[in-house]
C-alpha cells in the first residue's frame, strides 16, 4: 500500500470515528450547571430513547396556568445500570397522577427544559442523578 493510500485511509477512519463524538453535545453548552431550579408537576410522558431520555411534566404556575416542562436526562442504559430505573418504573407514576418534584439545571436559552439532577416522590424518597466531574456525561 502506498503512502497516499495509507494517508487517505487514515483520514477517512478519523472522520468516520469522530462523527459520533461530535454529535454529542456538552451539558454545559445547553444547561447551566451552576444553577438549580425546582419544578413540581405531574408526569405526563416519557421518551425513553437514545441518546437522552426526556420526561415531560404538566406544571401549574402561581396564576393557575398549566404548561409543559421537559426534563432531559441520561441514556436508557445509564439509567438502568447506575440508578436501576426503567421506563416501566417511571411509567408506574402515570396512573397515580402524583405531584413529583424535580430539581434541574435550567436550559441556557430560557425554554421550559432542564437537566435532571434529582427526582423526589410525594412520600419523600428521591433519586439523585449526578454527572461526576470528568465523566463522559459532564463533558
Amino acid at each position: 500500500m502506498n503512502t497516499i493510500s495509507r494517508a487517505a485511509l487514515l483520514a477517512f477512519s478519523l472522520t468516520v470515528f469522530a462523527l459520533p463524538a461530535a454529535a454529542h453535545h456538552s451539558l454545559t453548552a445547553e444547561f447551566m450547571p451552576d444553577s438549580t431550579i425546582t419544578v413540581k408537576g405531574v408526569m405526563t410522558s416519557i421518551e425513553w430513547i437514545n441518546p437522552h431520555i426526556y420526561i415531560y411534566f404538566d406544571v401549574v404556575d402561581k396564576d393557575g396556568k398549566k404548561s409543559q416542562f421537559a426534563v432531559e436526562t441520561f441514556p436508557p442504559n445509564h439509567m438502568r445500570s447506575r440508578y436501576g430505573l426503567t421506563k416501566q418504573v417511571l411509567a408506574a407514576d402515570f396512573d397515580k397522577k402524583e405531584m413529583l418534584t424535580v430539581e434541574v439545571n435550567p436550559a441556557k436559552n430560557g425554554k421550559p427544559l432542564g437537566w435532571l439532577t434529582k427526582l423526589t416522590y410525594p412520600d419523600g424518597h428521591f433519586i439523585k442523578l449526578t454527572a461526576e466531574p470528568g465523566s463522559p456525561e459532564a463533558r
